[in-house]
């Protein structure tokens, strides 16, 4: 157990993927007023490294899935007396809706994030009628229990306004202070480590790479992405492209590749603790989401200095400007693949590179990052 009184309880529903989690490691761990504990919910091992190698310490609760709210709570309540920390952060729902009844029996301040654009226009139009009406349940459960919430961080302005809008919270109650990343982790790297690793991954010598990473689920637009490359790749016959990530689209992408016979051009890497270094043997980075919070593998191609191709949502428009990237319509499979074209004969794409590596260094360092979550656990403690 930690000593010192200042401990945060960051409530999590599992280290099993990524992106909202790691992000909460890498911040947590960079805390120098505050003494981080993360408690997981669910089984799920593929980030608890990070926890260990940044010196975190971590609950693992184990919980059986089936269990309701108020009996997860109530072991996550026995956990946090034993901790007595000075406030609660949770992230994603399941979390949420644990840390919510916690908090309140705790008498305990409660920082929730917003990482995604849970409730958007763009979610509802892509479900049935039935999925419309459980999303629609849940926004309403939602909303009622955030009264519960002390304060919200939300990872974009685009993301404040919305969950603002959905759940009824007063944007005065919600704080944006953007993901980030930590700059040192994509510094360059040797043409000889670059070419070993394309030969490990079967890159054909001369081949241009194109490179997507994050989840593999429907709203992340994988499926758009081997699509539009399939075109691509018969006008671009010496191209390749690599998807670093895992899912429950995984099956679907390989029946997809395995249709089109795309096998020996598109490659499915899974889970990957070396994100920069794919970054660095990129020659592209394409990012097709539907809808976002921040989108943390963005902001990765920007440190990277790797060019970015992505949808056209305005969580996007938040990391990267027209001078700085090429802009799809969100779903367009034609325009993806026109863009993915133009930008094989692009030539300006230091100068735009170089732009997005500078928005990168002011907005989202993690030490930057990482003082702003700090700074408003202080002001939040001192009004409570």
């Amino acid at each position: 157990m930690l000593s010192g009184t200042n401990k945060i309880a960051f409530i999590l529903d599992s280290l099993s993927y990524g992106g909202a989690e790691k992000s909460i490691i890498e911040i947590a761990s960079r805390f120098k007023k505050f003494s981080p504990v993360i408690f997981q919910l669910y089984s799920g091992d593929d980030l608890v490294r990070y926890c260990s190698k940044r010196n975190i310490s971590l609950i693992q609760l184990e919980l059986n899935k089936s269990y309701n709210f108020n009996k997860a709570a109530d072991v996550v309540i026995s956990e946090l007396k034993l901790l007595n920390p000075v406030l609660i952060h949770s992230t994603l729902f399941d979390s949420d809706m644990v840390a919510r009844i916690a908090a309140r029996k705790l008498k305990l301040p409660l920082v929730s994030s917003f990482v995604n654009n849970s409730y958007s226009k763009a979610r509802y139009q892509k479900l049935d009628l039935t999925g419309k009406m459980k999303l629609l349940a849940i926004q309403l459960w939602d909303a009622w229990s955030a009264r519960n919430v002390t304060h919200f961080i939300a990872n974009s302005n685009t993301i404040r306004q919305s969950n603002s809008r959905a759940l009824q919270v007063p944007l005065n109650k919600i704080t944006v202070i953007f993901r980030g990343r930590d700059k040192n982790e994509f510094k360059d790297v040797g043409l000889q480590e670059i070419l070993k690793m394309k030969q490990t991954l079967g890159i054909n010598p001369g081949a241009k790479v194109f490179l997507n990473v994050g989840r593999l689920i429907e709203r992340k637009g994988q499926l758009e992405l081997i699509e539009a490359f399939c075109l691509l790749n018969k006008c671009y016959p010496s191209t390749m492209l690599l998807i670093a990530g895992d899912g429950p689209l995984r099956p679907v992408l390989e029946s997809l590749i395995k249709e089109r016979n795309m096998a020996s051009s598109i490659k499915l890497l899974g889970s990957r603790s070396d994100v920069p270094m794919l970054l660095k043997i990129a020659d592209f980075f394409v990012f097709p989401s539907w809808y976002e919070g921040l989108p943390g593998s963005v902001i990765e191609a920007m440190f990277s200095q790797t060019p970015i191709i992505l949808s056209d949502i305005p969580e996007n428009r938040e990391c990267v400007t027209a001078d700085m990237a090429l802009f799809f319509p969100a779903g367009d499979v034609k325009k993806l693949a026109e863009k993915m074209g133009e930008a094989l004969g692009l030539s300006d794409w230091p100068l735009r590179t170089g732009k997005a590596y500078a928005r990168a260094l002011e907005h989202f360092d993690i030490d930057k990052v990482a003082a702003q979550y700090e700074e408003l656990y202080e002001r939040l403690l001192k009004k409570n």
